[in-house]
């Protein structure tokens, strides 16, 4: 008897910490995250300045949103895909100007995807210079010559990428 009180004890606190542990592990699979350009990268959370961001969900199509929403309409991605989603600016202080942090985005500009040296699709970047574009796994070119990028579409996942696609030079 006096084992088996000694035992219960032990073994609810032992399944309360796996439960526990568990838990903690997981990421509610409703919850967006949400990053922000700050002119040299994206960065975790929403812009600060009232800019407009991206909401990222795995195998979801990201949103461009400007404000955190309870309910952001979905879009499921199709089985095999991947995202590209990113902005394209111009550099408008950095280098004698400050700490590069400073940026204009490139409202309404064609960007070439193209893999293998072969053109697959144009996109345009939207009024804030974002611009969001679904492909299947595999290496992509984005942009035009001199400012492009080479990207790896994974299976479900949204890959976030600045483009620089100019510079304002000052004194």
């Amino acid at each position: 008897m006096s084992k088996a009180i000694f035992l219960l004890p032990l073994f609810l606190v032992c399944t309360i910490l796996l439960t526990s542990l568990s838990a903690a592990g997981k990421r509610p699979a409703d919850v967006w995250s949400y990053y922000h350009f700050d002119g040299v990268a994206f960065t975790f959370g929403p812009a600060v300045d009232g800019g407009v961001f991206v909401a990222v969900r795995d195998k979801v199509r990201p949103v461009v949103v400007a404000t955190q929403a309870a309910l952001i309409e979905q879009t499921e991605l199709p089985d095999g895909t991947g995202v590209i989603a990113g902005i394209c600016y111009i550099q408008s202080s950095g280098g004698k100007l400050g700490n590069g942090s400073g940026f204009k985005p490139y409202p309404r500009l064609p960007l070439l995807i193209s893999t293998g040296g072969k053109q697959l699709v144009t996109v345009q970047t939207d009024d804030n210079g974002y611009f969001l574009v679904v492909l299947p796994a595999g290496t992509y070119s984005v942009g035009n010559e001199p400012s492009s990028a080479e990207i790896t579409v994974e299976r479900g996942i949204t890959t976030l990428i600045p483009l620089r696609v100019g510079k304002r030079m000052v004194d």
